[in-house]
């Protein structure tokens, strides 16, 4: 078993790491994967230029990226997280987990 600060920061960085958004991906390229269900997508998005599909490829990650945000709000604010058998800490750093989530989204090191 981890010790608890250690497996908090991998959870933290877990989260981090499936922030990245696939269909933000398909906006910017112009198309979703070629299937009937997503035709009307790809023939919206043909008629865009590429800033346009950029802009609302941006709009697609910033959501993906609010929804992990406010799960985490959420677990912070109502849940005892256990993550890989290892009871996390609650807000070890002083700061939130979607605090924390940001901050090493940004790139920021952990605190000492």
């Amino acid at each position: 078993m981890k010790a608890p600060l250690a497996a908090y920061k991998e959870f933290i960085d877990a989260a981090v790491s499936v922030k990245k958004a696939a269909t933000a991906q398909w906006v910017s390229k112009g198309a979703f994967p070629d299937v009937q269900a997503n035709q009307q997508r790809n023939t919206i998005l043909a008629s865009l230029t590429q800033a346009q599909r950029d802009e609302l490829a941006l709009i697609v990650q910033e959501a993906k990226e609010s929804g992990v945000h406010d799960l985490l709000a959420l677990l912070n604010d109502t849940a005892e997280l256990e993550y890989l058998g290892t009871k996390l800490p609650k807000e070890p750093f002083g700061t939130e987990l979607h605090f924390d989530f940001v901050a090493r989204s940004a790139g920021d090191s952990w605190p000492e």
